[in-house]
């Protein structure tokens, strides 16, 4: 079986950012496959996002290092507003 890669709004996600955000889906129950997850995600637009300054400022406290590229998030919104938001952290590219 080949792995799915998800197309929330004009983006397509790495397979490894669709298993991530198929975990998140799933501790709130809405989906159960990439397939369902699919069938979710046709009403959400999705957006790229560069991580909060303060957030990522903790990063580096913890790590000990600047990180040699920004750390970017993917944000996804329902098309109605009535609905959950999801963020996960990009794929690095």
């Amino acid at each position: 079986m080949a792995a799915q890669r998800i197309k929330v709004g004009y983006i397509e996600l790495t397979e490894e950012e669709s298993k991530r955000l198929l975990k998140e889906v799933q501790r709130d129950g809405r989906a159960e496959t990439l397939e369902d997850l699919q069938v979710l995600m046709d009403k959400y637009d999705a957006r790229m996002v560069e991580t909060e300054d303060h957030l990522l400022e903790e990063v580096i406290e913890e790590v000990g290092e600047q990180p040699s590229v920004t750390e970017e998030e993917i944000e996804f919104f329902p098309k109605m507003e009535s609905d959950k938001r999801y963020r996960i952290k990009a794929a690095k590219k």
